[in-house]
């Protein structure tokens, strides 16, 4: 997983892989470390992500709630359309905002 900042207040985590429990627990981990350091501003890159248990799904969807009761977000792009329906599986969908791509997702939280 790699981080990169690309406006002060943003930042985009580029995943990639599978990501299974025990990585979303890694990822979680990260998104915690973030908001210790004021920074609820996130932007998740699925691009390069081929599979996510509907379990990491859950907890992520949680994760947005506590990001969202502090003033900011979790937003999602590159989202394959497996990846996609399995949000929309769990009914995760509607619960994030997904944007076309990375430049598109940090500009939403300019408007």
């Amino acid at each position: 997983m790699a981080i990169s900042t690309p406006v002060e207040t943003v930042t985009v985590l580029r995943l990639a892989g599978d990501i299974s429990p025990a990585e979303m627990d890694s990822l979680l981990q990260v998104l915690t470390d973030l908001v210790l350091e004021n920074k609820n501003k996130v932007v998740l890159n699925f691009r390069q992500v081929k599979h996510v248990s509907l379990n990491a799904i859950s907890k992520l969807v949680e994760r947005n709630q506590r990001f969202r009761a502090l003033g900011g977000e979790l937003k999602l792009v590159g989202l394959i359309p497996y990846v996609g329906n399995l949000f929309k599986l769990v009914g995760a969908y509607s619960h994030f905002d997904v944007a076309a791509d990375e430049d598109d997702a940090v500009a939403r939280f300019d408007s």
